[in-house]
């Protein structure tokens, strides 16, 4: 009895694990895509690294690998700065790959304010 409660135990700590590094920490890029950049900062907090005229990331390490979240916005970055793309994925910083990425594009506006594509 002693050893199945150890390995029951042992079962249960691996797959809390697996969880707390698989379950993401940030929302789904299409839910942030109509975002600010101010309303990014609201949910999110202050970006981990700005790479000007390229992207703001936001990062949370787990264990063996860390989530990141990029924001592909406008610059020069203000308040207002509308996102093009974000995208968040699983980095194995270890073995260099980047798994359970998703990724979310802005839609085109044409200047009538209409989606470029005309069904939006």
């Amino acid at each position: 009895m002693g050893v199945g409660r150890s390995l029951a135990l042992a079962a249960l700590v691996v797959t809390a694990g697996a969880a707390f590094v698989m379950v993401p920490p940030f929302p789904d890029p299409s839910t942030l895509i109509s975002s600010d950049y101010a309303a990014l900062q609201a949910r999110l907090g202050p970006p981990a690294v700005v790479f000007p005229d390229k992207f703001v990331g936001w990062s949370r390490p787990r264990f063996v690998a860390t989530w990141t979240l990029e924001a592909g916005l406008e610059f020069p970055l203000r308040p207002q700065s509308r996102s093009a793309e974000i995208h968040r994925c699983l980095w194995i910083q270890w073995a260099g790959y980047a798994i359970l990425c998703r990724w979310s594009n802005a839609t085109p506006m044409q200047a009538d304010g209409y989606a470029a594509h005309g069904y939006e």
